[in-house]
């Protein structure tokens, strides 16, 4: 694995090493810094080898390897993106070219794990400002996925590409398989993919059960792609069923998702310096979940619930890209994506209840770009661009059993009385200049100015509901037509420090960056004013002890009028540093580590902290190599957590580590080159803990108290084998 720069001179292979607790990372460099993990153990260069993973289950947990990444985790697949304190929606993930939607009102079908583990080739990450061609809203940052699939080779002959994977961890009994046939030649390439996932309830200290946390999930995908005399085109099929899974941190479980994608893209070169760029998708999902097939269902038959969701979506993107304008190159273009969401709650045990949570909710975005890439001094490096978005979101009526009478028809009438369409004019500009000052330092500096629209959820949520794009934080909340786009100011400054020999050290590498973030008008839950939803306060007490007739899953014991909270437009900050780094010492031992601390604050009315922020957390590996062996050592770990938001009554963490072992084998051998054997030992002490960013416990029935945080795996034993032809 390498960190490189076009700019004719390299960093460490090794770089990104630590970057991944089971895979290795690559950090590379276009035009401009990003970080790409790759989705199987690789060699990560001349001095050293990365030793392999117990196959990460989520692809999500791969971003806790990227300097300023994070995953928000509520359930074994459902991990939520984040990085640098933004999450959800906020982090734009691009999927093989698909700005994918998620088929549930929480999120459980996370866009991260949209490709599952054992199929990733690669993920990329900006860790500067991330260009306005990447993506329509992407004021959090980037995450760029991409599966495997057979490749374009430079002869007629055809030959034929396969990947196999297998892995076991013994923490949950969890087995994944998955592999990869292909064939190609220089004109034409075909493939087909698949894999499968399943496992128990995990376990944590001392083999205590997490309840429902078990899983089982399959994909399908089949793909071809033709080039010749400029002309490149590729489309590809995925058929991905997920089964029974839990989510311990969201009042329901996964009873099915299916999902099916269609995606294409095209590409003609005009002439020598212009190039035609086309990309389109096509989404059909739908998705159960429910309070009672998984965890033990509700004593009153009248309390059981089950949430049948559904999206259908579409996405396209045309772009001219000329090569030789202004000694760089110019890329115009025009994109967008259009998605429909339908959600219904009813109960099994009563056909005359339904609450219509969702109805025919429109979410469109248009946009269009302009972004130039080129060297126009010596040693510097300017990516500029400017892009206008139009976001068009419209609903239409609801209604529900609690809406027969009281306050629930005041706020279904309310709802339905109101103009649900709303339109959002916006504007997002990004630089990001590179300047190699010498062969071993090159300084980095990012200015941007990001938004981001209103969420479906932050919109039209008509009651107070748990509907929160995963937010879990076990408060209910309810949805504010009004709501304005998120406006984003952003600097990212650093350098990146490379120098061959430093004393005894070879290939010294050192990468930080430090970043600053205000935003205006940042989507938050605020406390409820009653009048402002046309209630009295007595209305509105009433009518929220009949949605908590439990009390608030945050806080049990507390009140309910302090569970609801209203998405509403605040002012707010972020700020941190992150880094990575690593050397090497002779020919067989190589340390590599990587930091993270970000502060989120709320800058609105009373100083408060924005919920969900990961504390410092950081880690470090030592690996030995030798033959065809390489051993590693990595301790990994988090300071407590204090700075917690007290509107959404968050929980302090206490500080927090781990130490996990691994050893790899990859023959030399002619015949088995690509084979890829590791066995590993994660939480080898067996230590109890909970990352900050992990959801709550909703689970009544478990050990773990309501509103308590899901602990992280216990010691964890696993196997993993990789076969590559």
């Amino acid at each position: 694995m390498r960190t490189t720069y076009d700019q004719k001179f390299s960093l460490s292979a090794i770089a990104a090493a630590v970057l991944l607790q089971c895979q290795p990372a690559l950090a590379e460099y276009e035009e401009l810094p990003t970080l790409v993990v790759e989705g199987e153990t690789m060699e990560p260069g001349t001095t050293a080898l990365q030793p392999g993973t117990v196959g990460t289950l989520d692809a999500a947990d791969l971003l806790k390897r990227v300097p300023g990444g994070n995953v928000n985790r509520n359930g074994p697949l459902t991990g939520i993106a984040q990085f640098r304190g933004l999450y959800g929606d906020r982090v734009a993930v691009n999927v093989d070219g698909m700005a994918l939607k998620n088929a549930g009102p929480n999120s459980m079908d996370s866009r991260m794990s949209a490709i599952p583990s054992a199929l990733i080739r690669s993920i990329k990450v900006y860790r500067g400002v991330t260009p306005v061609s990447v993506g329509l809203e992407t004021m959090g940052g980037a995450v760029v996925a991409e599966s495997r699939r057979a490749e374009f080779t430079d002869s007629k002959a055809w030959k034929p590409q396969l990947f196999g994977t297998f892995g076991w961890s013994q923490v949950n009994n969890g087995l994944y398989g998955g592999g990869m046939a292909g064939v190609a030649n220089q004109n034409y390439r075909f493939h087909f993919s698949a894999s499968h996932e399943d496992g128990d309830n995990y376990r944590y200290k001392d083999n205590r059960n997490v309840k429902y946390t078990s899983y089982d999930r399959q994909t399908y995908q089949a793909g071809f792609g033709f080039r010749r005399d400029g002309h490149e085109f590729g489309a590809a099929y995925n058929h991905k069923f997920t089964g029974s899974a839990g989510t311990p941190s969201l009042p329901m479980d996964i009873r099915w998702i299916r999902t099916d994608t269609v995606n294409a893209d095209y590409a003609w070169r005009l002439s020598d310096t212009v190039k035609l760029k086309t990309a389109m998708f096509f989404q059909d999902a739908d998705h159960e979940m429910t309070n009672y097939h998984m965890r033990n269902a509700p004593s009153d038959p009248a309390r059981w619930r089950q949430n049948n969701t559904d999206v259908v979506a579409a996405g396209y993107k045309a772009a001219l890209v000329w090569s030789d304008i202004g000694g760089g190159e110019l890329e115009v273009g025009v994109d967008g994506d259009l998605a429909t969401h339908n959600a219904k709650v009813t109960n099994p045990n009563d056909a005359a209840f339904f609450v219509n949570l969702y109805n025919d909710v429109n979410r469109n975005r248009y946009g269009a770009y302009a972004e130039w890439r080129g060297e126009p001094l010596e040693r510097l490096t300017v990516n500029a661009g400017v892009r206008y978005r139009y976001t068009y979101m419209d609903a239409g009526k609801v209604d529900g059993t609690p809406a027969g009478t009281g306050a629930g028809a005041i706020l279904r009438d309310r709802f339905n009385a109101a103009d649900r369409r709303q339109d959002q004019h916006d504007v997002d500009i990004a630089l990001d200049f590179n300047y190699r000052l010498n062969d071993n330092l090159n300084l980095a500096l990012g200015l941007a100015r990001k938004t981001h629209a209103p969420t479906y959820q932050q919109r039209y949520t008509w009651l107070p509901l748990e509907s929160t794009g995963g937010l879990a934080d076990g408060r209910v909340y309810v949805g504010n037509i009004g709501l304005d786009s998120e406006k984003s100011y952003e600097a990212v400054a650093g350098f990146d420090l490379n120098l061959p020999t430093l004393g005894v050290l070879q290939n010294v590498y050192f990468e930080p960056r430090a970043f600053y973030r205000y935003v205006n008008d940042y989507i938050q839950g605020q406390a409820v004013n009653p009048a402002d939803l046309g209630l009295t306060a007595m209305q509105w007490n009433m009518f929220l002890n009949m949605v908590l007739p439990n009390g608030c899953p945050n806080n049990p014991g507390g009140n309910t009028t302090n569970c609801a909270l209203r998405w509403s437009n605040i002012d707010a900050q972020l700020y941190g540093v992150d880094m990575q780094g690593g050397f090497a010492v002779g020919d067989h031992w190589r340390v590599d580590g990587l930091m993270t601390y970000t502060r989120g604050e709320k800058l609105s009315g009373k100083d408060d902290n924005l919920y969900r922020i990961a504390p410092l957390n950081g880690r470090v590996r030592l690996t030995y190599s030798i033959w065809d062996f390489a051993f590693s050592g990595e301790y990994v770990g988090a300071l407590r957590q204090d700075k917690v938001a007290r509107y959404n009554n968050e929980r302090k963490t206490s500080d927090w580590s781990v130490v996990n072992l691994r050893l790899q084998y990859q023959p030399s051998y002619r015949y088995v080159q690509g084979l890829k054997l590791a066995f590993g030992v994660d939480n080898v002490f067996d230590n109890k803990y909970a990352d900050h960013v992990n959801g709550i416990n909703r689970v009544r029935e478990s050990r773990i108290g309501v509103g308590n945080r899901v602990p992280n795996p216990g010691r964890n034993y696993y196997v993993t084998l990789n076969y590559t032809f």
